[in-house]
């Protein structure tokens, strides 16, 4: 049994997700008039089980949609969606805390998810200094390669590449993020040797620098030089494949970022392929964060990002701006890079060096929904943008 909040801004998204569940088509009208309340997808329950979620939600004045068969008994299980308000999700919880069927554990799964999509994060202490999460923060992009898919050979001289993070910093950036290895569609794989060898400058720059930086690699040698070297963070876009990136990150007491992608930068864009996009990207980070967490690396370090152009499509893209909020149920920061991706150029037509204002666009709607790090090029753009709609977020009403 997995709890997933579902965040739906249209009626045709929330159909999609009832006809998904195959409920009776003649409930879809109704269900529909409930979904501005508070919606949790509640997975693989046995037929028993979902009838008295079902009776139990309506005891308290909410409702529950399920497979039509439920009431049958001519399937054996059934997914359920919970519509109701967060105080009347605790009353079933806590209604059902004694019941058989694998209910009685649903009474702390409500309240975890609960705490976390009402909560505050708390500040994550790193090698570099505290980062608290009260205002959205914008990690600057720095990539010392020729061929990464916007910026390629521009700072690969490490001149440029120091003047550049000079800049990022005096525009607002809170935290660097330094990569030699492109992740473009189609890159290869580059040795770790080269990869040093184009860090090495960045690296002795960065140590006299008083600033929060983070390490893009996916290769445990590249990673443990930059942690010796200062990093805060291991930005490791590989989906987690490599769990010594882990012990590195617990060993220095480091962040890491946890990042999904279907295949490889090499073939990440060969027909990208899902069945139930949203679903499937939060099952891989309930499955991903159990694994971290019995590795030895505290979950409070792992910061998740669902990877935008990695490995799929134009509406999986936008699908995971707009759903972001859905991540929010495992109590993890949350980073988002979208800056100048492919998927902006397909959506409007628009070249790569076009791209600032569409990306501005997204790192806000993104923060909106949940984002509590924009990894961006244009850092200045963005921050601006960024405070403006905190701002606006969070403003006290003033005394008349």
């Amino acid at each position: 049994m997995m709890l997933r909040p579902l965040v739906v801004p249209s009626r045709d998204e929330y159909a999609e997700e009832l006809k998904r569940l195959a409920v009776d088509s003649t409930c879809i009208e109704i269900f529909l008039d409930k979904q501005d309340g508070l919606l949790v997808k509640i997975t693989d329950l046995s037929t028993p089980a979902a009838n008295i979620l079902k009776q139990t939600a309506l005891s308290v004045g909410a409702d529950v949609a399920v497979h039509r068969e439920v009431i049958t008994g001519r399937i054996e299980r059934s997914d359920a969606v919970f519509m109701g308000t967060r105080r009347q999700l605790r009353k079933v919880g806590s209604a059902l805390s004694g019941q058989p069927f694998g209910l009685g554990k649903l009474d702390k799964d409500v309240a975890f998810l609960l705490d976390n999509i009402c909560g505050n994060l708390s500040s994550l202490k790193l090698p570099g200094g505290d980062v608290s999460f009260d205002e959205p923060l914008v990690m600057g992009v720095l990539n010392v390669t020729p061929d990464s898919f916007s910026d390629g050979g521009e700072y690969l001289e490490p001149k440029a590449a120091i003047a550049r993070i000079d800049e990022m910093l005096s525009e607002g950036a809170d935290m660097i993020d330094v990569g030699a290895e492109s992740t473009r569609p189609g890159s290869d794989l580059v040795p770790p040797e080269e990869q040093l060898r184009r860090l090495e400058p960045i690296f002795s720059f960065l140590e006299g620098r008083r600033c929060i930086w983070s390490l893009d690699t996916t290769n445990p040698d590249v990673a443990r030089t930059g942690l010796d070297r200062g990093a805060s963070i291991i930005n490791d876009v590989s989906s987690g494949r490599d769990s010594t990136l882990w012990s590195l990150a617990a060993q220095y007491a480091a962040g890491y970022v946890l990042m999904h992608m279907q295949g490889t930068p090499r073939t990440m864009q060969q027909d990208p392929y899902y069945d139930d996009f949203n679903a499937e990207l939060f099952a891989f980070f309930s499955q991903k964060l159990t694994e971290i967490a019995g590795s030895g690396l505290n979950r409070v370090r792992v910061i998740i990002d669902p990877g935008i152009g990695f490995g799929k499509r134009v509406p999986d893209n936008t699908a995971a701006v707009r759903r972001l909020g859905e991540l929010r149920a495992f109590g993890q920061p949350i980073m988002v890079g979208a800056s100048r991706k492919s998927f902006l150029g397909k959506l409007l037509g628009l070249d790569v060096t076009e791209r600032c204002e569409s990306s501005v666009a997204v790192a806000v709607l993104a923060y909106a929904n949940g984002a509590n790090i924009l990894r961006v090029h244009d850092v200045k753009q963005t921050k601006k943008a960024l405070r403006a709609a905190a701002a606006i977020r969070y403003v006290e009403a003033e005394e008349s």
